[in-house]
């Protein structure tokens, strides 16, 4: 798992917040400038909230670390995110939080202790994202909505188990459907042949919703000269029988 693996795990997790991956603490031009791996300001004013973030992929990169502590005073909360395991609560102060990757998520190892930050390092940070990396649109809802590279990067991050949920489903409902119209379809050739066979006991004359005596039908045919018919009749009975077998077969 790289850095840009998680800070793409946190842009979901934050994707109806303000979020900036490698957010400096000031003007983009100065040297020595200290950058977050991610800042997130969250949409809300009860209470408003900013959240830095310090990405660790190796455990010595994070043991010779000492730069982190700077970021504290620019930010309301700030969270350590690593692999499993990589980092211990136990290491880190009691007011610092950690995040945990768990598959294509990201799981609350501590939450972070909420601060009131330096009123001059939150400006600067803020200055930075307002003049480098904010887009001013014209509208509030142009502003809410959500760039339509994020939404399918976070679709893909969130919804894999589920769209491959969803193919199983969808495969299985398609066999089944298919197995129905196959029914339907048998049932339908089933009912066309026993139609066929009542008509032709109409032209005889014949009632096919009463019982059938045979030696009604034999006189009916031996009179009107319909033993053609008659054997027209078995054949399609026939027929209709063995189409009956194959559709509950």
């Amino acid at each position: 798992m790289t850095a840009a693996d998680i800070v793409a795990r946190l842009a979901a997790r934050h994707s109806k917040d303000v979020f900036v991956a490698e957010c400096k603490m000031g003007e983009s031009w100065g040297r020595g400038r200290r950058t977050l791996d991610a800042w997130a300001m969250r949409k809300s004013w009860s209470p408003w909230s900013t959240v830095g973030y310090e990405v660790k992929v190796a455990r010595s990169d994070f043991l010779r670390d000492e730069k982190w502590v700077e970021y504290l005073p620019a930010t309301h909360e700030f969270y350590f995110v690593c692999p499993r395991r990589l980092i211990q609560p136990e290491e880190l102060p009691a007011d610092v939080g950690l995040l945990w990757t768990a598959g294509q998520r990201l799981h609350v190892k501590r939450k972070a202790v909420r601060r009131t930050p330096e009123p001059q390092r939150l400006m600067m940070l803020m200055a930075y994202v307002l003049m480098s990396r904010t887009q001013i649109v014209g509208d509030m809802w142009a502003a809410n909505a959500e760039p339509r590279v994020a939404f399918w990067r976070r679709w893909l991050l969130e919804e894999d188990g589920e769209r491959q949920i969803g193919h199983m489903v969808g495969h299985r409902l398609a066999e089944r459907l298919r197995a129905a119209l196959r029914a339907q379809q048998a049932a339908e050739r089933k009912a066309a042949g026993y139609e066929r066979i009542e008509q032709l006991l109409r032209d005889l004359g014949l009632d096919p919703s009463q019982p059938l005596a045979p030696a009604a039908l034999q006189a009916r045919l031996e009179g009107n000269g319909h033993l053609r018919a008659l054997r027209r009749v078995a054949r399609l009975t026939e027929q209709a029988a063995d189409i009956a077998r194959r559709a509950t077969g």
